[in-house]
């Protein structure tokens, strides 16, 4: 059997990638900075390797033996203080090339990588750029390839909750821009078929079954909490400003300020390849709370 090498498999993406390829019977290696952090349900089933990605020599020593390797590694894009201060270029651009460089000297036959959907024009808002940097490095190296391209995933829109519970979701624009967020579990189906994917160069973007404004985002959050609906409008323009100044301060926090700014600015619908629902999800959520 082949193995997989995961690369940021304890993140909430990760680990769904994880179990979706146990169940597909893949063997599956896992390159984890803390080793104490990978779930209860690996034991037994998932070869944990001890290191940090960004260390070449734990690279190199997770790759041995690899035939594919995947990778979701890179910064939070959650907005908050406390989870990191340098920009995504530094983060995320930085280990993934570095990954790709190493699996192509291990002769790795295979590389997947998760960048992010969206309309060209937005090709330049850093956090998307950094992702990209790193797509042209792969179609420029030996290996084959694919590229999986998901909307919002489940696990970052629950930010609409934790919004919702304080009182009042900032509202970027009017609200209007549409998109489709799909579940972390069937966005890590998708990822699963593309690493088992026979296409020597595959680029494929996904989202969920429901096409909704940002918006009905934030009323499926309030319905889920029993609240009633309240929002603060900040214009596009303020937030950019805000991103603006922020650069020089947080650089993260101003990456992440502007690519929600753009994703509240733009619509990005994907093909729906998921199943799973927001509304559910919103609703689980809350109830476990």
């Amino acid at each position: 059997m082949t193995r997989l090498l995961v690369v940021g498999g304890t993140g909430s993406l990760g680990r769904e990638v994880v179990a979706a390829a146990l169940a597909r019977g893949e063997t599956v290696r896992a390159l984890v900075r803390k080793p104490d952090k990978a779930p209860a349900a690996w034991k037994g089933r998932v070869e944990v390797v001890a290191g940090d990605a960004r260390d070449p020599a734990a690279v190199a020593n997770a790759m041995k033996d690899v035939e594919r390797v995947f990778s979701c590694a890179g910064a939070s894009v959650m907005p908050g203080l406390g989870l990191g201060w340098r920009g995504y270029g530094a983060v995320d651009t930085r280990i993934n090339k570095a990954l790709i460089d190493a699996a192509a000297e291990a002769r790795v036959k295979r590389f997947i990588y998760v960048s992010v959907h969206h309309a060209p024009q937005l090709a330049r808002v850093p956090y998307i750029a950094a992702h990209e940097r790193v797509v042209d490095h792969l179609r420029a190296s030996p290996l084959d390839w694919a590229v999986v391209r998901p909307t919002g995933f489940f696990s970052a829109v629950r930010a609409y909750l934790d919004l919702a519970r304080k009182g009042a979701i900032p509202e970027i624009g009017g609200g209007d821009a549409r998109t489709n967020p799909i579940a972390d579990e069937d966005l890590a189906k998708v990822c699963v078929e593309a690493v088992r994917s026979p296409d020597r160069r595959l680029e494929v973007s996904a989202g969920g079954p429901d096409v909704i404004t940002r918006r009905e985002i934030g009323d499926l959050a309030f319905a889920a909490l029993g609240r009633t609906p309240k929002y603060r409008y900040v214009p596009v323009w303020l937030a950019r400003t805000g991103a603006m100044f922020l650069r020089p301060i947080h650089p993260r926090m101003s990456q992440v300020v502007s690519f929600i700014a753009a994703l509240c600015a733009h619509d990005l619908v994907a093909p729906a390849v998921g199943t799973h629902r927001l509304s559910d999800d919103f609703t689980a959520r809350a109830r476990a709370v």
